[in-house]
C-alpha cells in the first residue's frame, strides 16, 4: 500500500518489516520483509487472516473458525494514544487559511456527492477478516458499506489456493469482496519466470474454483497488488515476466466455470522502486486501474518541530500537490492513465496515516476533503474506494483508524462520505 514519492529528502533507515508482509502463520505478527529499493519509503505489515490471533489455516478439513467480534478490535496502547492526541491538539487548533486554495496540482473544484452516486461509485472498508468488525464499523459510521477488502494468506501455495477461513467468514454476507491475491508465496517456492511459463496455473485454477464454490464468484481480484514496491516476492525488474505471469493468472481464473471475477491492476501511488507503467499487462486482462493512495510524503513530512498551525496547513497541501495527487506518479497521472486505457479508476486502499518515521500527515481532515473532491469528480471516474480502517497494535505500522485515532479526520469523513455510502448502498 505505500505512497512513496520520489525526492531527495533525507529518509530514516528503513525498518525490517514490510507493510504487507504479514506472516501467514500468525496474522497478528508481522513477518520480515526483503530489503527495499532505493525509491521506496518504509512500508508496513498488513494483517492477514481472521481478526485476533487465530492464524489462517492450510487446505484440508478446517477446524471451526475462531469466534470474532467487536471486542477483539485492535486498540492503540495508552502511550501511543496519548502521543497521538497531543499531536492532534497541536495540529488542529488551526483551520484552513485563506492562502490554502487548491491551486497548482490540486483540483480546482469540488464535485457534488450526486456525481459520485450517479456514476456508480461504491464504497468499502478494510477491517480484517471479520464480518463482526465490519458491522461494528457500520454502526460507528451510521450507514452500510458495499465492499470489503481482504488479503490472502501467502506463506505457501496451499495458503494461496485455498483460503477457506476467509471464504467461511464472508459467506452469505451482503458485501462484495475485494481480494488481494498473492502471485507468489513468501516461503520462496516460486519465481516470476516459472509463473510466466504456466507452472503455477493449477494453484490459481483451484483458487478460482474455491472462490466460486464459496459464493465469491464476482470478487474483484487485486492480483499481485502493489507490485511496484520492492518488498513483495512478486516485485521484480523483469517486467516482461511479470506481465506474462499476470496474464496467465487472469486467463486461468476466468476460464473456471461460474467465474465472473473482475481484475484490478493495482499500483502503489507515487514513485517507487519500479515504474508501474512499465508493467501494464494489456487492456484485455484488466478491468480496473487501482491505486493505493495514503497521506504520505517524503517531501512534505515530517512536520518541523517548530511547526505552527499555518505551517501544518502548508505541509499538508504540499503533500497533496507534490506527492499524493501531483508528482510523476500521483493520482492525477493515474487518473489520466486509466482514461487512456478506457478503464475506471479504483482506490482499494486509502487513508490518513500516522507513521513511526513521521512521513505521514496524521490527523489531516484536509486530506479527507481533497480525497472527497477527487473521488466525486466525474473526470476521475472512480468505481470504488475503500478506507483502510486499521491501527497496528504494536505501533510498527502506524495508525489509520478514524474511529480510534483521528477525531478531526473522522468528523470530516462522516460529514462528507456518509451521504456517499448511503447513496452507494441504495443504488
Amino acid at each position: 500500500m505505500r505512497a512513496t514519492p520520489s525526492d531527495d529528502a533525507p529518509r530514516p533507515e528503513a525498518p525490517p518489516e514490510g507493510r504487507h508482509a504479514a506472516s501467514a502463520s500468525d496474522p497478528a505478527t508481522p513477518a520480515t520483509a526483503s530489503t527495499m529499493g532505493e525509491g521506496d519509503l518504509p512500508t508496513r505489515p498488513v494483517p492477514v487472516g481472521p481478526a485476533g490471533t487465530e492464524p489462517p489455516r492450510p487446505p484440508g478439513p478446517p477446524a471451526s473458525p475462531a469466534p470474532t467480534g467487536p471486542n477483539r478490535r485492535l486498540l492503540l496502547g495508552a502511550g501511543a494514544a496519548a502521543a497521538a492526541l497531543a499531536l492532534i491538539g497541536v495540529i488542529f487548533v488551526a483551520t484552513r487559511g485563506p492562502d490554502d486554495g487548491d491551486s497548482g496540482a490540486t483540483p480546482t473544484a469540488s464535485a457534488s456527492a450526486s456525481a459520485a452516486t450517479t456514476s456508480g461509485t461504491k464504497f468499502g472498508v478494510f477491517k480484517q477478516t471479520s464480518a463482526d468488525e465490519v458491522a461494528a464499523y457500520e454502526q460507528w459510521l451510521g450507514t452500510d458499506v458495499s465492499y470489503v477488502v481482504d488479503f490472502s494468506a501467502r506463506e505457501t501455495w496451499d495458503n494461496i489456493a485455498d483460503p477457506q477461513y476467509l471464504l467461511d467468514e464472508w459467506k452469505d454476507t451482503p458485501y462484495r469482496l475485494v481480494y488481494a491475491v498473492a502471485m507468489l508465496p513468501t516461503d520462496g517456492s516460486g519465481n516470476l519466470r516459472s509463473g510466466a511459463n504456466g507452472e503455477y496455473s493449477q494453484y490459481f485454477q483451484t483458487l478460482a474454483q474455491n472462490l466460486v464454490a464459496g459464493g465469491q464468484e464476482d470478487a474483484i481480484l487485486r492480483v499481485g497488488w502493489e507490485f511496484n514496491l520492492s518488498d513483495w516476492p512478486w516485485a521484480s525488474k523483469d517486467s516482461a515476466s511479470w506481465k506474462s505471469y499476470y496474464r496467465n493468472i487472469v486467463e486461468t481464473m476466468r476460464a473456471v466455470p461460474g467465474a465472473n471475477f473482475e481484475f484490478d491492476w493495482n499500483v502503489n501511488n507515487g514513485s517507487n522502486a519500479y515504474d508501474a507503467a512499465d508493467y501494464y499487462p494489456g487492456d484485455d486482462v484488466v478491468d480496473y486501474v487501482g491505486v493505493d493512495a495514503y497521506d504520505v510524503s517524503g517531501k512534505a513530512y515530517p512536520y518541523p518541530d517548530t511547526c505552527d498551525s499555518a505551517c501544518y496547513v502548508k505541509h499538508q497541501k504540499r503533500a497533496w500537490d507534490e506527492s499524493v495527487y501531483g508528482g510523476d506518479r500521483g493520482l492525477k497521472y493515474w487518473s489520466s492513465f486509466a482514461q487512456e486505457h478506457g478503464k475506471r479508476l479504483t482506490l482499494p486502499e486509502w487513508g490518513v496515516w500516522q507513521r513511526p518515521d513521521g512521513i505521514g500527515g496524521s490527523d489531516d481532515p484536509d486530506y479527507i476533503q481533497r480525497m472527497y473532491d477527487f473521488i466525486t469528480d466525474p473526470v476521475n471516474n472512480v468505481a470504488y474506494a475503500s478506507y483502510f480502517e486499521y491501527d497496528y497494535s504494536d505501533g510498527s505500522g502506524g495508525q489509520h483508524s478514524l474511529e480510534n485515532s483521528f477525531p478531526n479526520s473522522a468528523a470530516k469523513f462522516k460529514e462528507l462520505f456518509v451521504p456517499l455510502y448511503r447513496g452507494s448502498t441504495s443504488s
